[in-house]
């Protein structure tokens, strides 16, 4: 096979990002909201291309910056984790310290001349000329938080919303630009309903006709609180490739013929082998990726052990590993599992193996089951082992419910020969059948009563834990994780703090390699620390 993929859009240099787009009409859709005036929450599991597409946008925008004048901003809210919980406010300062540092950078790059005035002066935090903004070391220090058990004083006072949205006026009306356009990744730790709470209020706060924020967050990030409402206060858009459009087998594999042009060969003359490792991925790039990478040299053997490794072992050791990092959430993430493996998989996969037409591998739940089971059920999404659900669907009796489609690697790898069982299932995928879970189904007595108001969002001793873990555990490629292990940064917390200068001390890294190398690991930690 040839070079090496990007798993991750963070590995790729802005100015590459749009050589990189493979254009569907609904990414052409996403894209183009993502660039207009209303606000936007774009939703998807871990991998389906919420980044990638946040940074085509940006990219668009900044192409068009000349005759359009929107200025577009990028901030990834990857840390939050990282900020220490024994303060209510200390999460809010660190989100308007981080964006106030963004806009700023922002318009610094785009050669904007900064206005003068109280506001933009009250965003920067003041700081001498080539040094760090006063705002910028309020930001490091929340950030390093995890760090220091003691409190760091301020240097500046941190500007509330309204203060921000008047330095974003005067700065729109300064620069003669028509807007900005905020686009925050990672925006809430999915398990700090909290954090989520303390978001979407902000977002409603700063909705100015000068400030528009896309948020990009996944699927089990439920927790808007009582003044945000999804429905009347943004756009909420999911990023999803479906499995049925005609072209979805293609547009995968132009994803992968963008990215190494010498794949071409060896996909086309194993056409249907790599259409099943595209379908179990179930739209997920970064999954396709990772097991085409597996299968190398890429072949009907390689791929069909690859299915059964990855979708019977590895993505449901990803999942089961939350219980881990946040104990308070075990009972929810066991038993999801032991429902799809349990129940759900295999009514699908004998259901299929008897069909010669209309195959499933959807499932359906009612309205009234306990909200629990929904929770359960959203956790999986946000593994990637479900798809989130449609809701309202009609079943048996017209009950309304929610309909979930399981991964297709999941239900290909139950059988001997997940090739040939997985072409049988996606040329004749149907959505109009499904296993039915009525409100009250003997599978969810486990967890039915449980209270959720008890669920431990797991705090400073859960990120300390975590950060003693060991490096090995990044998802990261082996080459890279050969490098951090030449350096000794045996523990995720020793390669959080480690520094490009220190990376490039490895063998065969240079500065450019050792950059690479550093934000491909900085990335895989945080991924890694928030789920």
């Amino acid at each position: 096979m040839g070079g090496e993929l990007f798993f991750r859009t963070e590995d790729i240099r802005q100015d590459e990002i749009l050589g990189y787009l493979v254009e569907t009409p609904t990414d052409r859709d996403l894209i183009e909201q993502l660039k207009g005036r209303s606000p936007v929450i774009l939703k998807g599991s871990r991998g389906v291309g919420k980044s990638f597409l946040m940074r085509a946008a940006e990219a668009e925008i900044k192409n068009n910056f000349t005759s359009r004048r929107i200025l577009p901003v990028y901030v990834t809210f990857a840390r939050a984790g990282l900020i220490r919980a024994n303060a209510p406010d200390k999460f809010l300062l660190w989100m308007m310290a981080k964006i106030c540092n963004s806009i700023i950078r922002a318009a610094s790059s785009a050669g904007l001349t900064l206005p003068g005035g109280s506001t933009i002066a009250a965003i920067r935090g003041g700081g001498s000329p080539g040094t760090p903004s006063k705002m910028e070391v309020v930001e490091k220090i929340f950030e390093d938080s995890w760090k220091n058990s003691g409190e760091a004083p301020l240097p500046a006072i941190v500007p509330d919303p309204e203060v921000l949205k008047d330095a974003v006026e005067d700065l729109c009306l300064h620069a003669n630009l028509n807007r900005i356009i905020l686009f925050v990744d990672e925006a809430a730790h999915v398990f700090i309903p909290e954090q989520q709470r303390q978001f979407f209020t902000l977002m409603r706060d700063l909705r100015s006709p000068y400030l528009s924020i896309k948020a990009a967050v996944y699927p089990g990030a439920t927790s808007y609180g009582d003044s945000f409402q999804p429905i009347h206060d943004a756009t909420v858009l999911i990023v999803d490739r479906s499995v049925t459009d005609h072209e979805y087998a293609a547009g995968m594999r132009e994803i992968v013929f963008k990215q190494d042009p010498d794949l071409r060969k060896i996909i086309e003359q194993n056409g249907e082998v790599f259409d099943t490792l595209a379908y179990a991925a179930t739209g997920n790039p970064r999954i396709l990726l990772k097991t085409l990478d597996r299968s190398k040299p890429f072949n009907r053997r390689n791929a069909q052990e690859v299915i059964r490794q990855y979708y019977r072992e590895d993505i449901w050791s990803e999942h089961s590993g939350l219980t881990e990092r946040y104990p308070g959430h075990r009972d929810l993430i066991d038993w999801g599992r032991q429902f799809i493996e349990g129940h759900v998989l295999p009514k699908l996969y004998e259901t299929n193996k008897g069909r010669k037409s209309e195959t499933q591998s959807h499932f359906w739940i009612h309205r009234d089951a306990p909200q629990s089971i929904k929770e359960a059920l959203r956790l999986l999404c946000y593994s990637g082992i479900l798809q989130e659900g449609v809701s309202g669907i009609r079943a048996t009796r017209s009950e309304v419910g929610t309909r979930y489609m399981v991964n297709l690697g999941c239900l290909f790898s139950l059988d001997a020969e997940p090739v040939s069982f997985g072409a049988k299932i996606r040329q004749h995928l149907s959505i109009k059948r499904f296993p039915e879970f009525g409100a009250n189904h003997s599978a969810y007595r486990p967890i039915s009563k449980l209270s959720l108001e008890n669920i431990s969002t797991g705090g400073n001793q859960a990120l300390e834990s975590q950060l003693q873990k060991s490096s090995d555990l990044l998802d990261i490629t082996e080459w890279q994780k050969q490098r951090i292990r030449d350096l000794g940064l045996s523990t995720i917390g020793e390669v959080l703090a480690a520094s490009e200068e220190e990376f490039m001390k490895a063998h065969y890294v240079g500065p450019k390699r050792a950059r690479k190398v550093s934000n491909a690991a900085i990335a895989a930690v945080l991924e890694y620390l928030s789920g």
